[in-house]
């Protein structure tokens, strides 16, 4: 018979890493839809023809990649920030409490402290960013 005392269970960092990867799981979907709004986007052609972008999206991995080029990144803002928001607006209220905690938002007091869409939507962006730079881009090159 195996003493039940003995047998402890590290709840708290159980359901923190179950977190963690419950996080890391919606942070990758967003970044999936993203993805496909970028790509059915035609390229801007910024880059000119030195590239065949075909897509935003193909735009995006090569800023990420050797960018930024430009001093103003308002332009990349502007489309991010929108597709951005309403990845953050699908979610329901359980999964917005469960992503901002996931994030571990620098606040003094969990229970009272405001949630923050913005703590979400650096989260969506760094997810989608990584992916971006991690897209081989060498199909694009024109020599």
């Amino acid at each position: 018979m195996m003493d039940t005392s003995s047998a402890r269970y590290d709840l708290e960092g159980a359901a923190q890493s179950a977190l963690v990867r419950l996080a890391t799981e919606y942070n990758q979907r967003a970044a999936g839809r993203i993805i496909h709004a970028l790509q059915r986007r035609h390229a801007s052609g910024v880059f000119g023809g030195d590239y065949e972008h075909k897509s935003l999206w193909d735009e995006l991995c090569h800023d990420a990649q050797s960018g930024p080029h430009f001093d103003d990144q308002e332009p990349w803002d502007s489309i991010l920030d929108a597709l951005l928001q309403k990845e953050v607006e699908r979610l329901t209220a359980a999964e917005f409490e469960a992503l901002w905690l996931a994030a571990l938002p620098d606040v003094d007091d969990l229970t009272t402290a405001p949630r923050d869409a913005g703590v979400i939507i650096e989260e969506f962006r760094s997810a989608l960013l990584q992916r971006a730079g991690e897209r081989s881009l060498e199909r694009f090159e024109v020599w």
